[in-house]
């Protein structure tokens, strides 16, 4: 009975003690006090939820929050869950021309030369004058778009480009050349005497493209050599014949009408002592 009394003389005390003013030379209550917050006490950042407009894409809401969907595609890349394949935004994709392969037991498409005559022998050409050539083709499956005429001196080497893009003909082709005017256009590297190569080849292929099944094949079997015309000079300023002289001529003249003088008589000798004899 005196542990009851005790209690509730406390508790009618309690009332008495809380309407106590706090003493002010302590501490505010409340910082003394800690009060548990029921929020998240979490410390990392929280991202912030952007508006959304009302359309019928919106998402729903839970809770108060709007569920927000963001779209983290930003290279323009389309979504290809159905059809398992993707492509930019912008881009088209081209695939290559398909080259055609022929048989590897065919030979390549080559070059004939037909001016001039394959049999006639090294040509010389003189520098300054007009070249023609002409040629056909055979065992071409797979006819170039165009071809390129090049000449080449391995003894200086160097390979002048003739023409490029030529318009690529069945039946054969010819072109004729201004050596000349190219001299002209060529003054730091001349024409020179010495020998060249013609050179007829695939426009796309290159004058050194290896030889393909059908496809021609670059031409490098015509040689041909070039010389300088020489330049007059009067016999006046010093010009002289290296394989004649006017004395000279004559001296022989004379030698070969005392042997012939000689052998005349030595036969008329021996038939007369022949004959007399007899």
């Amino acid at each position: 009975m005196k542990f009851s009394t005790s209690v509730v003389t406390l508790l009618s005390l309690t009332p008495a003690v809380s309407a106590l003013a706090w003493p002010r030379w302590l501490p505010e209550l409340d910082t003394l006090v800690v009060r548990q917050e029921n929020e998240d006490s979490s410390s990392s950042p929280k991202p912030t939820a952007a508006p959304t407009t009302n359309s019928k894409n919106d998402a729903s809401t839970t809770g108060g929050f709007q569920r927000i969907t963001t779209n983290l595609n930003t290279g323009g890349i389309e979504s290809a869950s159905r059809t398992g394949s993707f492509r930019g935004s912008n881009s088209t994709q081209t695939s290559a021309p398909h080259k055609t392969q022929f048989n590897l037991q065919d030979p390549a498409g080559g070059v004939v030369m037909v001016t001039p005559n394959p049999f006639a022998g090294t040509q010389l050409y003189k520098i300054g004058d007009y070249v023609t050539w002409a040629w056909n083709y055979t065992n071409l499956q797979g006819p170039p778009t165009a071809v390129d005429i090049a000449i080449s001196a391995r003894e200086i080497s160097r390979t002048y480009t003739l023409t490029q893009n030529m318009t690529f003909n069945t039946a054969g082709g010819t072109y004729t050349w201004d050596t000349d005017e190219f001299q002209k256009n060529h003054v730091g590297t001349p024409l020179v005497q010495t020998k060249y190569t013609l050179v007829i080849y695939d426009a796309d292929g290159g004058p050194t493209a290896t030889a393909e099944p059908g496809y021609l094949a670059p031409f490098n079997q015509f040689t041909f050599g070039m010389y300088e015309k020489s330049k007059y000079t009067p016999s006046d300023e010093g010009w002289k014949c290296a394989s004649c002289s006017g004395a000279g001529s004559i001296g022989v003249d004379r030698k070969s009408l005392g042997a012939a003088l000689v052998m005349s008589a030595a036969t008329v000798m021996s038939f007369t002592w022949f004959v007399a004899g007899f």
